[in-house]
C-alpha cells in the first residue's frame, strides 16, 4: 500500500477556491486503497499581518462598488501569465512558505488559486523546490494568469478551459478535463421529492433557491425583494445569505410578513440539499457554485455576474443550454415567472445541466493527483539509484 504526502493550497478569496480544496481532501479521505496524508491550508496566512485581510478587502469592495472597472481590468491582463506578473505579489512571507513546504515535505502540491501556483512555479524553475505541481482552475473562462510552464499539471472542468491554456502554450500533455473538484454528496443525490421532505418543504410546490456568492447578496437585497414581491406563480423560495448577518436578519424580517413561502438560510453545509430541492437557482457566476448546481442537475438564473471570470463562467452555462443570463432585475423577474410557468423548458434545462461537466469530478482529479505523487517517487527512485552507481 503507498504512502503519500498531498499539499493542497487554496484562498478564501470568494469562497470558491478553498470549497474546491475541500473537495479534495473529502474525495481523498474516502479512498481507503491509499494512505495520504492531507493538509489543507489557506495561503493568505503566509502574509504579512493583516495583508491579507487588506488584500480581500480591496478585492471585495471593487467587485461591489466597481464591478465594471474589475471587468475592465480583467480584460486588460487576459493576456498576462504567471510568469510575467510574480513579482508584483507583495507582503508574502516567501521564507515562511519555503519553510512550511521543507517541514512537511509533500509528494506533491495542489493549488486552487492562480497565485500560489505562479509562486511555486517560479520557485521551481529556479530550482527552490522540487515537487510536482497540480493547479486546479475554477473557473471555466482561464485567464491567462493562470498560465504558466512550470506546473506539471492543469486540472480543468471543460473541453473550453483546455483550449484557453493550449492557446497559451501550455503543453496538451499536461492538461487533464477533470472537472470542478464538488463533494461527493453533489455526486450522489437524493430524489428531488425526499430532499424537499427533508428540508421539511412543500413537495407539490415550486421551488426557488436563490444565493450569493460566500459574502451574500452583495447589494441585491432588493431586487430579490422584488422577485419574491412579482412572483404570479405557486412557489416557495430558498434565501442563503451565507456569511451576511445583515441581510439575513433583513430578509428573514421581510419573509414573517410575505404571503408566500420562503426559508431564509446564514452559512449551511447541506447545499446540495437545497439545490436538489430546488426546480432552479438564481445566483451570480461564481465558478464553484455553478459546479455544483450543474452537477445535480438544476437549471440556472446568472443575475449580475461580475464581469470577468463569473460572466465568463455564465457565458459557459448559457452556451450550454443550461442556465440564462439576466442584468436587470425586470429581466429576473419576467425570466423567474417564465420559468415557473413552463416546467417542460425547465426538465431540458436540467437534462443538458446533467450532461455538461465530467462525472466524478474529486474523484478524477484525485486520481491524477495520485498519479503525480507516484511519478515522483520513481523519479527519486531512479535517480538515487544513479547516484550510488546502482545503474
Amino acid at each position: 500500500m503507498s504512502y503519500q504526502r498531498i499539499l493542497i493550497l487554496s484562498s478564501k478569496f470568494g469562497g470558491g477556491h478553498y470549497n474546491a480544496g475541500q473537495a479534495l481532501v473529502e474525495e481523498f479521505g474516502i479512498r481507503p486503497s491509499e494512505q495520504t496524508e492531507v493538509r489543507h491550508i489557506d495561503f493568505g496566512s503566509f502574509f504579512y499581518r493583516k495583508t491579507d485581510y487588506m488584500i480581500r478587502k480591496a478585492y471585495l469592495s471593487i467587485v461591489k462598488k466597481t464591478p465594471g472597472l474589475y471587468g475592465k481590468i480583467f480584460d486588460k491582463t487576459a493576456d498576462m501569465t504567471a510568469e510575467s506578473c510574480s513579482k508584483f505579489v507583495r507582503g508574502f512571507v516567501y521564507r515562511d512558505f519555503l519553510g512550511y513546504i521543507e517541514e512537511f515535505n509533500p509528494d506533491v502540491i495542489v493549488n486552487t488559486h492562480f497565485l500560489t501556483a505562479g509562486i511555486l512555479a517560479e520557485f521551481k524553475s529556479k530550482g527552490l523546490v522540487d515537487v510536482p505541481i497540480v493547479t486546479v482552475v475554477t473557473d471555466y473562462m482561464v485567464h491567462g494568469i493562470w498560465a504558466h510552464s512550470g506546473i506539471d499539471l492543469y486540472l480543468v472542468g471543460c473541453k473550453e478551459a483546455y483550449f484557453s491554456l493550449v492557446k497559451r502554450g501550455i503543453n496538451s500533455a499536461r492538461i487533464s478535463i477533470s472537472g470542478i473538484p464538488v463533494r461527493v454528496c453533489f455526486h450522489q443525490s437524493l430524489s428531488k421529492n425526499l430532499a424537499r421532505r427533508k428540508l421539511g418543504l412543500d413537495t407539490d410546490k415550486k421551488t426557488v433557491m436563490i444565493m450569493g456568492g460566500s459574502e451574500g447578496f452583495s447589494g441585491k437585497v432588493e431586487d430579490i425583494k422584488e422577485v419574491l414581491l412579482s412572483a404570479n406563480q405557486d412557489v416557495q423560495f430558498l434565501l442563503v445569505c451565507s456569511n451576511d448577518e445583515e441581510t439575513y436578519k433583513e430578509l428573514s424580517s421581510f419573509s414573517r410578513n410575505y404571503h408566500k413561502p420562503v426559508t431564509v438560510y446564514k452559512y449551511i453545509d447541506n447545499v446540495d440539499e437545497l439545490m436538489v430541492a430546488s426546480d432552479f437557482l438564481i445566483t451570480k457566476g461564481g465558478g464553484l457554485t455553478i459546479s455544483e448546481a450543474l452537477t445535480v442537475g438544476l437549471p440556472i438564473v446568472m443575475y449580475k455576474p461580475i464581469p470577468g471570470h463569473e460572466n465568463g463562467n455564465a457565458i459557459f452555462v448559457e452556451r450550454s443550454g443550461a442556465g440564462i443570463i439576466v442584468n436587470k432585475v425586470e429581466e429576473l423577474v419576467e425570466v423567474t415567472n417564465s420559468l415557473l410557468s413552463q416546467p417542460e423548458r425547465l426538465k431540458d434545462m436540467s437534462i443538458k445541466a446533467g450532461k455538461i461537466l465530467p462525472e466524478n469530478s474529486a474523484s478524477k482529479a484525485v486520481k491524477s493527483i495520485i498519479r503525480q505523487a507516484h511519478l515522483r517517487k520513481v523519479k527519486r527512485y531512479h535517480s538515487e539509484d544513479w547516484r550510488i552507481g546502482i545503474v
